[in-house]
């Protein structure tokens, strides 16, 4: 398969006198891309598609790319793992407890605690607890998932966490479900509509008429949970 690409960084002078800058990744591909990340623009572009056609493109999207780097400009608490700081499970505020001690991880009253043997090593907790939330992400992930399956009878052979930068979900040929671990920082609807979102993925692999269909009788409020993650979709990368 061929995967070359080239990169380089572009800008474009928008009606108002504005300009927004983007990364121009070239690859093969049959269609231009736009997707927003913390870092700003990407566009995905077939190698020879002109700069003029991408132009063009931006330009039809420059409402929605505006109204994406928008939110990207919200400044977002940094994360701390320290005594008396909080973080977000489950769209609900928790605050940490941490003392040094044997390695253990438990929640109790809206508070999560923490013993690690050496409370000094701010990377090695880190990673601790990053580690703890992964699994605790899949737990309740699987859950959820299996309350869906069951009910809609839509099975996926496996389900398994992804550290994805731009992607909150995703389902293959496999029938493999893959859930971004970060979303365990944002509510229970959210996370429903994303699963059910990939479920029916396992039914439609494309994003047609008949997908959409299948979401919204799986779950008929997708449209504010889409919104909602959309919102609040950056903020949770601040655990990186």
């Amino acid at each position: 398969m061929l995967k070359a690409q080239f990169k380089s960084t572009e800008s474009i002078d928008l009606l108002d006198g504005s300009s927004i800058s983007y990364l121009l990744i070239r690859k093969y591909r049959r269609s231009i891309g736009l997707r927003i990340t913390k870092n700003g623009l990407i566009v995905n572009a077939p190698i020879f598609v002109s700069k003029n056609h991408i132009k063009k493109v931006i330009f039809s999207k420059e409402k929605w790319i505006k109204s994406k780097l928008n939110l990207i400009k919200i400044k977002v608490p940094p994360f701390f793992l320290r005594n008396c700081h909080e973080f977000n499970l489950l769209g609900e505020k928790v605050i940490f407890k941490i003392s040094e001690g044997e390695n253990k991880i438990y929640l109790k009253n809206n508070s999560c605690f923490i013993s690690f043997n050496d409370i000094s090593k701010e990377d090695k907790l880190k990673k601790y607890f990053i580690d703890w939330l992964k699994k605790y992400a899949l737990d309740y992930f699987m859950k959820r998932v299996n309350f869906y399956s069951k009910k809609n009878n839509l099975f996926p052979n496996k389900v398994l966490l992804s550290n994805a930068k731009t992607k909150w979900g995703s389902c293959n040929s496999k029938k493999e479900v893959r859930l971004n671990w970060r979303l365990i920082q944002s509510t229970a609807t959210i996370i429903d509509y994303v699963i059910c979102h990939e479920l029916s993925h396992l039914k439609f692999m494309d994003h047609s008429q008949q997908f959409w269909s299948l979401v919204g009788e799986i779950f008929p409020s997708y449209n504010e949970a889409q919104k909602q993650l959309k919102l609040v979709g950056l903020q949770l990368y601040h655990l990186d």
